[in-house]
């Protein structure tokens, strides 16, 4: 039985990719091994909860293949900022910490969700949740209904395809979403340690992709039409257009590579994250109209079928 150390300090950390690099040999534990954890809220800046959903994220998976996990919090200030915005966003409850809140919770609703587990059954009501705080700042109508497609696409292939036993809509994965308005910017992850892009799009047996490596299965999950053959493949190709479009940061991370898109598209080899998470981040004050995203008639009449079908009429939201 093996033990693993893992400090995470968040007065050395900006970066989704700083706190994998702290995470990653933690992805080595069997069962019965031990996985300890020594947490720092205090920052410098602000705490994320994106950042957060990742280290959430790990805890569950590890405990679910019977790792042991413990931890504690290094120089714990019951009454920061910090302290106070984990526990409202319930990174707290979702590691099993208990932490007695003093403070009186102010309504979520329109500015955040709470750090939050998804699967089939609860997928659509936590996505309609995130699509009222895209409502709440008055978004482009068309980029709110594009942003809200490729937020559902991004948690329909967690629900799909996280799970290597060969079955669909069987994976969960967590997800949060806040919108910062003094910066304009929506900040939106979901995460899963299932078995991540490249597996998924190459083990199917029809496939079309089944020669790729790691790094080209992810480089191409962003093209459209590339998809293991039980979609259309146009999730995370719209994702990827909304950003280029909007200036906003598209970070795709799986096993050791990571790919990020703002103005460029770049493709580095990193540390390993088990399974894939998706980090989107949009500006509010950017206007992209989905003819820009989907460029023919057939895919703008798909477009318009799969939100009906999933949203209905957005005045039911209130």
């Amino acid at each position: 039985m093996a033990n693993f150390p893992i400090t995470i300090d968040f007065r050395n950390i900006s970066s989704h990719n700083q706190i994998v690099d702290a995470l990653s040999t933690a992805f080595d534990a069997v069962a019965d091994d031990t996985v300890h954890f020594t947490i720092n809220l205090n920052t410098y800046s602000m705490l994320y909860s994106d950042h957060l959903v990742l280290i959430g994220s790990t805890v569950n998976h590890l405990r679910s293949i019977g790792v042991i996990v413990t931890g504690n919090f290094q120089d714990f200030r019951v009454d920061s900022a910090q302290v106070k915005y984990a526990s409202r966003v319930n990174f707290f409850e979702q590691i099993g910490f208990a932490y007695a809140e003093n403070f009186q919770r102010q309504k979520a609703s329109g500015r955040f969700t709470e750090i939050k587990r998804f699967d089939d059954d609860n997928a659509l009501d936590i996505h309609k949740e995130i699509v009222s705080i895209l409502l709440k700042d008055s978004i482009n109508d068309d980029m709110m209904t594009v942003l809200e497609y490729c937020l559902w696409e991004v948690m329909d292939n967690t629900i799909r395809h996280s799970q290597s036993d060969g079955t669909i809509y069987n994976g969960s994965g967590y997800i949060s979403c806040q919108y910062f308005p003094s910066k304009k910017q929506i900040r939106i992850i979901v995460a899963d340690n299932g078995q991540g892009i490249h597996q998924a799009l190459t083990t199917h047996p029809n496939s079309k992709y089944k020669l790729l490596n790691e790094a080209e299965a992810l480089n191409q999950s962003v093209n459209k039409g590339v998809t293991n053959s039980t979609g259309m493949g146009f999730g995370l190709w719209a994702t990827d257009t909304l950003i280029r479009e909007n200036g906003g940061k598209l970070i795709i991370h799986s096993g050791n590579h990571s790919l990020e898109i703002d103005n460029n598209k770049n493709l580095e080899n990193t540390s390993k994250w088990q399974g894939v998470y998706t980090y989107i981040r949009v500006n509010t004050d950017v206007a992209v109209t989905y003819d820009k995203i989907f460029d023919d008639d057939g895919q703008k009449n798909a477009f318009e079928e799969l939100k009906e079908k999933l949203l209905g009429n957005l005045d039911d939201l209130w």
